[in-house]
């Protein structure tokens, strides 16, 4: 799941924990910490002119057709990557949404556009895509472990002390580490 849906789960209580990107500042009956930080890096097709570069600047992008996952899915990542673009002197020109990065990737491979995604994003190998780091590279996304405040499960203080984190009765934070 996305951000979005995992947030909506995690009220609901369809899940007990989730890992997500972006989350929100606050929130009454959820806790967040953050688990990593990364860049943004270029997704291009491999035959676009970019890829023959090490580093792209964002400006570069101004005048490519973008692929992005949709607001929706996960408002404040998609609102970083707009930033970003803005910051830059240009507001990206979507014209294409794919929900999962993977397809995202994908539909770049096809040369249906760039995108701006996480630097862990790399993992993903897929014939016929480039992944460059950026410049300015000063605007960092973050992944967070999301648990409710008062979650009786007994499997979530593991699952948070696996992760590096604390039992669930700390003070709700978000850190950067």
């Amino acid at each position: 799941m996305t951000t979005t849906p995992q947030l909506a789960a995690l009220r609901e209580r369809a899940i007990d924990i989730g890992l997500l990107r972006e989350p929100p500042a606050h929130d009454a009956e959820l806790r967040f910490e953050t688990v990593l930080t990364e860049p943004f890096v270029a997704v291009l097709p491999a035959s676009h002119p970019l890829a023959a570069q090490r580093v792209v600047r964002v400006e570069q992008l101004a005048d490519c057709p973008f692929v992005l996952l949709p607001r929706a899915v996960g408002p404040p990542l998609y609102d970083q990557i707009s930033e970003l673009c803005i910051a830059a002197g240009f507001v990206p020109q979507v014209t294409q949404h794919a929900v999962e990065w993977q397809t995202v990737c994908a539909l770049v491979g096809t040369g249906l556009g760039v995108s701006l995604a996480p630097e862990s994003i790399r993992r993903i190998r897929l014939e016929g895509v480039a992944f460059r780091r950026i410049e300015p590279d000063t605007v960092r996304t973050r992944v967070a472990v999301a648990w409710r405040k008062t979650d009786p499960n007994p499997l979530v203080p593991g699952i948070l002390a696996a992760l590096g984190q604390d039992a669930p009765d700390r003070p709700c934070s978000v850190s950067d580490h």
